[in-house]
C-alpha cells in the first residue's frame, strides 16, 4: 500500500502508516518547543509582531505535532478484526478510534473489489504508473476504498498480485469473495460523419 504497511496476523489485519513518517513530526514539535525557550530568554529583544507570530505558530504546530507523532507511532488507519467481526476505518490524522469514519461490519461485505486506476487511452497508449485500487463494495453498493497499491508500468503485474494478496486476505477474514474488475478504457474522440 502507498505509504502504509499492511500487518497481518491470525485475528487481524492492521493497515497503517510505515513508521518512518515519524521524522516530520518529531522534527516540527522541536521546533514548537524551541520558541518557549526563545521567547523566555530575548522576547524583550524582539518586537511585538514577532512575539505574537512565534506564540501563534507554537499554539498550533505543537499540538498538531504531538497528535501526527502519536499516529506515527501508534495510529492505524484499517483495522479488520475477526472477534469483533468488523472493519473499522478511521481518521487519517488522528487514527486511533476517535472520529472513525466508518465502520462496516463484516455481514454488509458483498465483495472485495480490485481495480485498476489508470485507464489506457483509445489508442492503446498507457500512463507510466498502474495504480490499482482495494475497495469494500458494501450490501447497499456503497464504496469503501481500503488502499491503493502504486507501481511502474513495468512491474503492473507485481503490483496486481499485492493489491489481490491484500484483498484475498481480507475476504478470506470477513468470508466474502474478491472481484477483480476488468481494465478501464478511456473513450477515444467522437467521429461524426458529415455528407461531403
Amino acid at each position: 500500500m502507498d505509504r502504509r504497511v499492511c500487518s497481518v496476523s491470525a485475528d487481524r489485519i492492521d493497515i497503517h502508516p510505515a513508521r518512518s513518517i515519524i521524522f516530520l513530526p518529531i522534527f516540527t514539535l522541536a521546533l514548537g518547543l524551541a520558541t518557549f525557550p526563545v521567547l523566555y530568554f530575548w522576547a524583550g529583544a524582539l518586537p511585538l509582531e514577532a512575539r505574537l507570530f512565534l506564540t501563534l505558530g507554537a499554539l498550533v504546530v505543537v499540538p498538531a505535532s504531538g497528535v501526527g507523532l502519536v499516529y506515527s507511532i501508534a495510529g492505524a488507519h484499517i483495522v479488520i478484526d475477526r472477534a469483533k467481526q468488523s472493519a473499522v476505518l478511521q481518521q487519517g490524522y488522528l487514527g486511533m478510534g476517535v472520529g472513525t469514519q466508518d465502520l462496516v461490519p463484516f455481514w454488509k461485505f458483498e465483495r472485495l473489489q480490485v481495480e485498476e486506476l489508470t485507464p489506457h487511452d483509445y489508442r492503446g497508449h498507457q500512463d507510466d504508473f498502474a495504480q490499482y485500487e482495494v475497495t469494500i463494495v458494501k450490501i447497499s453498493g456503497t464504496r469503501v476504498p481500503i488502499g491503493t497499491v502504486t507501481v511502474a508500468r513495468a512491474e503492473a503485474k507485481e503490483g496486481l498480485a499485492r493489491a489481490k494478496e491484500i484483498a484475498a486476505l481480507v475476504a478470506a477474514m470477513a468470508g466474502s469473495r474478491v472481484y477483480v474488475a476488468r481494465r478501464k478504457q478511456a473513450k477515444g474522440p467522437k467521429v461524426t460523419a458529415g455528407r461531403a
